[in-house]
């Protein structure tokens, strides 16, 4: 065990104020609060260091646990990332430089490093098994590798830190709130002129903080730190955001909010606010003033007429429906980092059927391209974008822990489409690294070195891929023959002709498959037939012919077919017939098919051929990111009604 060095303590001092004769100010009882014993070797407003020279440090991974009545934080180390850097990973001698101290109401536990490199405890972090943990974040600096890691703690604590060789063990060790005494309330005269309101000040267990969402402000460095706002996890435990210290007076919190607005360019109003607070209360994350711009969009255009569409979702793009059908998955777009040095990153987030959202795993992933439920509703298949690899994660629902991460499993870094089994024991996928085959992972297989297999690796199109009674299917296109759908059973055999097409989609009950084919012009972009066939009799349908379909999916229940048609064809920056204009903020026609009635519907002209069905019928979702920023403004997802 090392010795620290105990820095200079940072002395926070509560001041009360008294404002007229009945006025009173309650104080706390001296014999309140811990014995002196029981803080024996810990901290409260200390700060604690500690730690050496650690070239390529990563925090590897971070536990909470409960111990004795304590939280014990375990921060472990090693050099270099396989995962985050595709460096070699080495043990480590000793951990990197630090310091340790804690922030007052809301309480926050930060810990500061030098120099840190690799962030790979993210992948895995779960603070559950504590809840005087409410969460953590972190936040980078400018110029420089230096990294604080904050915890979100329930109340007030004081701490010890043993540093070992490969690791930090931070003990928290809760404070009970001290027993306050009123002192008694003088009653005013009648006569009495009351010149400040009773709400002007705080009262006990209370103050008044000055709130900002400027977390990315704060971040980007473009807020001076002269004001001593620091980050804090809001209510949601998802947020961060920045607060002031405490006031017992609201006129001063209120001077300083006025003082930052006149003189920081970059503060909005809307975005700093002065609230009343108990102590150790979260601040409560406004999400309102964020949302509005979603409220004030034309995402579509029906009969000729740009119209408003209702957000679904208002801060981001929908991805799945939940097992249960009472909540959506969505990712949502969030800015990270610290001063000068900020990221942005994507959650993966549930709203439940009332509206309410939070983070459904702890991960942040790059760009999240999709996801997909097994059919049992016990894992969720994640597909992360990033630069020019991809990611396929799968995740056990119930416990959010992750499973595997299957490119490195075999899967390979550029896989494009993937399909659950009927069971949901396997899942496929189209990818590799080099060479773009079929590829199988079986969680039915006790060995995890086995669970990896090539299903099919004679050539494959980056797609189209499914599983219906046993078997898989896909395409590949060739110049000789055209595009051509083929199935093959997974646990071994050869692929066979199924019928000729370039893409095609199941329905959810497996009973259509809708298909596009070009007819063996697949030079030309267009995918000039576009039909149904009924998987029980062989019979086909022809939906549309003569243009282009750019995207097509079943409704839930398997009665209608949405596809959208791309009016531009590729023209790029040509006249078409159907636009008139190839500058168009339209150009892409959704439209309906019923299968019982063979009727076509145009149902509105998009901006994006970004769209998801939903379980409700009669509706679809629109993807949708504002041009002028390309989603910085307005990321949401609208409902379109079909019928």
């Amino acid at each position: 065990m090392r010795h620290f060095i105990k820095r200079g303590c940072s002395i926070f001092i509560s001041l009360c104020f008294i404002a007229v004769a009945f006025a009173g100010c309650a104080h706390k009882n001296a014999e309140a609060g811990p014995t002196p014993q029981l803080l024996d070797g810990y901290e409260t407003t200390g700060e604690i260091a500690g730690g050496g020279t650690l070239l390529n440090a990563n925090i590897s991974d971070v536990t909470a646990e409960k111990a004795d009545g304590d939280t014990r934080l375990t921060l472990s180390f090693i050099g270099g990332s396989r995962i985050s850097g595709g460096t070699d990973e080495r043990e480590v001698a000793n951990v990197p430089h630090y310091t340790v101290r804690m922030l007052p109401e809301p309480t926050r536990l930060a810990i500061a490093f030098d120099s840190i490199t690799y962030w790979d405890y993210l992948r895995e972090l779960d603070l559950r098994a504590s809840d005087f943990v409410l969460g953590s974040f972190g936040v980078t600096f400018d110029g420089s590798e230096a990294f604080t890691l904050y915890f979100q703690l329930a109340g007030e604590a004081a701490f010890q830190v043993v540093e070992n060789r490969t690791s930090i063990e931070i003990l928290l060790r809760p404070i009970s709130e001290p027993e306050t005494v009123e002192e008694p309330v003088q009653t005013p005269d009648a006569d009495a002129v009351i010149d400040v309101m009773e709400e002007e000040y705080a009262q006990a267990g209370e103050a008044y903080y000055v709130v900002a969402n400027a977390f990315a402000a704060y971040c980007a460095g473009t807020l001076s730190d002269a004001w001593g706002m620091t980050p804090v996890l809001a209510a949601d435990q998802s947020t961060v955001l920045l607060i002031s210290e405490g006031f017992s007076a609201k006129s001063e919190a209120e001077d300083l909010r006025a003082r930052v607005l006149a003189q920081e360019a970059s503060a909005v109003p809307a975005d700093w606010s002065v609230v009343k607070l108990k102590n150790g209360a979260l601040p409560a994350y406004d999400e309102t003033m964020e949302y509005l711009a979603a409220y004030d969009q034309f995402p579509a255009r029906i009969d000729g007429e740009k119209v408003e569409l209702t957000p679904m979702i208002p801060d981001g793009l929908f991805l799945a429906t939940t097992p249960e059908r009472d909540g959506f998955l969505y990712s949502r777009r969030v800015t990270r980092g610290g001063l000068g040095e900020t990221y942005e990153c994507e959650l993966l987030c549930v709203q439940d059927a009332d509206g309410t959202s939070k983070p459904l795993l702890s991960y942040e992933f790059q760009t999240i391209e999709s996801v997909k439920y097994s059919p049992d509703g016990r894992k969720l298949a994640v597909l992360e974008r990033a630069a020019e690899s991809a990611h396929l994660y799968v995740f056990d629902v119930d416990t959010k822990e992750l499973l595997t991460d299957l490119t490195d499993m075999g899967f390979g870094d550029t896989v494009s489409a993937y399909v659950w089994d009927s069971m949901g024991g396997r899942v496929f996928s189209i990818g590799g690294s080099g060479e773009i085959a079929i590829h199988q992972y079986d969680f039915n297989v006790p060995a995890e070195n086995k669970r990896h297999t090539v299903v099919d690796r004679k050539g494959v199109d980056e797609g189209s891929l499914a599983f219906y009674d046993g078997e898989l299917y896909f395409c590949e296109t060739t110049l000789e023959e055209g595009g051509m759908i083929y199935r093959i059973k997974p646990e071994g055999g050869t692929r066979r002709s199924f019928m000729a097409g370039n893409a095609f989609a199941l329905s959810n009950d497996g009973r259509y498959m809708a298909f596009s084919d070009s007819g063996g012009d697949s030079a030309s972009g267009v995918d000039a037939h576009f039909s149904i066939r009924d998987m029980q009799s062989g019979a086909c349908t022809t939906v549309t012919d003569g243009f282009s379909v750019h995207t097509f999916l079943w409704s839930y229940d398997a009665t209608t077919l949405y596809y959208i048609e791309n009016r531009l064809s590729g023209s790029a920056g040509e006249e078409t017939e159907s636009t008139g204009n190839a500058n168009d903020a339209y150009p892409y026609r959704l439209w309906a098919y019923d299968v019982a009635s063979g009727e076509n519907r145009v149902i509105a002209d998009l901006p994006y051929a970004s769209i998801a069905v939903s379980h409700r019928a009669g509706e679809v979702y629109l993807c949708y990111m504002d041009a002028a920023t390309l989603g910085d403004v307005v990321r949401a997802t609208y409902v379109i009604a079909t019928d």
